[in-house]
């Protein structure tokens, strides 16, 4: 097995819809006018398959952020990604990140659950839309953790939260994964705050206090910073 992450691919189709206006999805399509569009291209993504079937990578984990304004038409852009992934052979894992619950209406509907449901909780009954937390045992003593802590924001936030009910979920979750196992932990949002306050995960540091206090978590993969960063936090 080799692994690859990938994270915040930010398919994107500017909407000439009225409706935006009702939203903070105008926000997302002036900024791809006139900034992320010239970052993020719908083609760009499929430029990683070769190279990644070179490496013998057999599993790809993506950290969110599929979407930019979590419109219909970006989610099926991502999800003809997703299944070109699939296609080719490769074991896809994904979350939800802040855009793609951009707007209160796709947080309320669920869109990103309607294009990816949570399928990965055959070996623990726990599922990623309801729970906030999922896990998939990957090989002999490793466990992949997929957690949700994107909830809908207002106009110039981008937060995460991780709420109480998450924690209780996690820390129940990593207590039914056999003790000699290990966990890697996979959220859109980093722990730290090291960004702005109106980018952090709420409850970040509650967090951080779980996992420093939870030897089965050997890994922490997240995106939402753009930033490409391998940090040994021990």
């Amino acid at each position: 097995m080799r692994i690859a992450h990938i994270s915040d691919l930010h398919f994107s189709k500017i909407s000439k819809g009225i409706t935006q206006f009702f939203s903070k999805a105008w926000i997302g399509n002036l900024n791809l006018l006139f900034n992320r569009g010239y970052n993020f291209s719908p083609e760009r993504p499929y430029a990683l398959i070769e190279p990644l079937k070179q490496q013998n990578v057999t599993d790809i984990i993506i950290s969110g952020d599929l979407t930019t304004t979590s419109s219909r038409a970006e989610f099926q852009l991502a999800e003809q990604f997703i299944d070109k992934l699939k296609e080719k052979g490769f074991q896809v894992y994904l979350i939800p990140g802040n855009h793609d619950h951009y707007t209160k209406r796709a947080h309320r509907r669920q869109r990103f659950y309607k294009h990816f449901p949570s399928k990965h909780s055959s070996d623990l009954p726990y599922n990623l839309a309801d729970h906030g937390v999922t896990a998939k045992k990957l090989t002999l003593g490793w466990w992949l953790v997929l957690m949700d802590t994107t909830l809908a924001t207002p106009l110039k936030s981008s937060n995460g939260y991780f709420s109480e009910k998450t924690e209780a979920s996690l820390k129940k979750l990593l207590q039914d994964i056999p003790p000699q196992d290990k966990a890697l932990l996979v959220n859109h949002f980093p722990f730290f705050q090291h960004d702005k306050p109106n980018r952090w995960l709420k409850r970040g540091t509650v967090l951080e206090e779980l996992l420093q206090n939870q030897p089965k978590v050997q890994l922490f993969l997240h995106g939402h910073t753009h930033r490409r960063c391998v940090a040994d936090l021990r």
